[in-house]
């Protein structure tokens, strides 16, 4: 979807998608608060869609990174099982961990990115 053509609601869903509360993103977007309006617009489907893609592209960038790290920790415990002293296995199994903990991360952050969009927040 490309960018909203009234550049209010495109700043309203950008801070939206960044986590913003309703009213503050309508009034950092430059309209008026109070009345109810924020609600209304966040559910209108053209800002509705916008917000998901958004967080969409968002989540894309935040897992892309985690990935990367990920891997580079696996590289790391790679090369470190050819000197097998105890040490480097220590090393090994608290990457091996940390990738772990990054992983279950990953996935909590998807689970509650779903939850937002359905809940439409």
């Amino acid at each position: 979807m490309p960018v909203l053509p009234n550049p209010r609601h495109e700043a309203f869903a950008q801070a939206r998608a960044k986590g913003e509360p309703c009213e503050n993103a309508y009034e950092d977007a430059g309209f008026v608060p109070g009345h109810g309006h924020a609600s209304r617009l966040v559910v209108q489907p053209h800002v509705a869609d916008r917000i998901a893609e958004l967080r969409n592209l968002q989540t894309e960038l935040d897992d892309s990174r985690t990935q990367a790290v990920i891997a580079t920790l696996l590289r790391v415990a790679k090369a470190a099982e050819a000197e097998a002293t105890p040490a480097t296995l220590k090393e090994i199994r608290l990457t091996l961990i940390e990738v772990n903990r990054l992983r279950n991360e990953m996935e909590i952050d998807r689970a509650t990115e779903r939850n937002k969009i359905r809940r439409g927040d």
